[in-house]
């Protein structure tokens, strides 16, 4: 799910032009002048709940464009128009049942204006309009009754596991100093040569945060396409349409049959079930940052996962949500020293 926390956020919205969908909504105001404002406020966010989850933003216009919603300009929304507290209460007892884990936050834009940011996760069950009775859920950037099938079907997220992904960047800077090869030691000035190697490295893990068990898991994670970091070599699974790569998996695990010397041997792949509120095993693949400009914001990760009879879900990670870990280390390269192995540096 994209995180806003910053008028930065915001602004960026506006200038990369992201347009609304199922996962982001925008709204100018709270429109207290129109009767029914309160039911449409729980309509938005239950529609949101009832499909992929998402972010609703209210101080951002909007526009027509080709056909898509695209943000427009910030609105900054008075503070005597709606507080935090105001907005949750409205949202708890006009959305039944409340909706576990929203997240309101307000961002100030000066002392009397500001925006609010609703974070809404996916609902585990259907959640109804208290007002209307009625229960809706969001399609791309519309707002749909829904259809008595997929009110069942919602109503059974609970039976279902709900898989997520967890990703950790962790950056490791290595500084590498290198001793030449000196044949007459007391005459050779020759100084140490000193390099920087800097690795980025992607980790991620499987996460259920359902309420059974996911016995058999897919997923496919897509990277853009500019952070490959053998520029060299396509990588595999590349869609040029969305300039990105795919890295697919699944939960299978083989397990050491035996072990003969330093050799191991395998028996055949098997399913690994996540049991809920559980990971699974990290994983890693590496990245490079060496061609993103600092100027241009970069694309999101986004994932699909398939977890045994549940839908497919899919989420958008931005950037600044992934947690980094910078490390720092020393290699010394020495060819006088006869413990030396050059091939461990190959």
């Amino acid at each position: 799910m994209m995180k806003f926390s910053t008028i930065e956020d915001l602004q960026s919205l506006i200038d990369n032009e992201i347009e609304e969908s199922t996962e982001l909504e925008y709204k100018s105001t709270f429109v207290k002048q129109k009767p029914n404002w309160k039911e449409e406020l729980a309509k938005d966010v239950s529609a949101m709940a009832n499909a992929n989850g998402g972010v609703i933003v209210f101080g951002i216009a909007q526009k027509e464009c080709n056909g898509h919603s695209i943000p427009e300009k910030l609105t900054p929304i008075p503070n005597t128009l709606m507080s935090k507290d105001s907005l949750s209460q409205l949202l708890s007892s006009n959305i039944q049942p409340v909706i576990e884990n929203l997240e309101i936050s307000f961002i100030p834009f000066n002392a009397e204006t500001g925006f609010f940011v609703i974070e809404v996760p996916q609902g585990i069950t259907a959640h109804q309009n208290r007002l209307s009775h009625l229960y809706h859920r969001r399609r791309n950037a519309t707002i749909e009754p829904m259809e008595d099938y997929e009110i069942r079907d919602v109503m059974n997220r609970s039976k279902h596991p709900v898989m997520a992904i967890e990703f950790e960047l962790h950056k490791t800077t290595t500084h590498i100093i290198e001793k030449p090869l000196k044949i007459a030691v007391m005459y050779d000035k020759r100084e140490d040569k000193h390099t920087i190697e800097t690795k980025y490295e992607l980790k991620y893990r499987l996460l259920n945060k359902g309420t059974v068990y996911a016995k058999y898991i897919n997923f496919f994670i897509h990277v853009p396409l500019i952070l490959n970091p053998n520029k060299e070599k396509e990588p595999e699974g590349v869609d040029r349409l969305k300039k990105c790569f795919v890295i697919s998996g699944d939960n299978t695990t083989r397990d050491i049959t035996s072990v003969r010397g330093l050799s191991k041997e395998y028996g055949p792949a098997r399913y690994d079930p996540i049991l809920p509120g559980t990971f699974g095993w990290w994983k890693s693949f590496e990245l490079s940052f060496d061609d993103v400009d600092e100027s241009i914001t970069l694309p999101p990760i986004w994932y699909s996962v398939l977890a045994d009879n549940a839908p497919e879900r899919k989420m958008i990670v931005d950037w600044n949500d992934i947690k980094l870990f910078e490390k720092t280390e020393t290699i010394t390269r020495d060819l006088n020293n006869i413990g030396f192995n050059s091939m461990l540096y190959q």
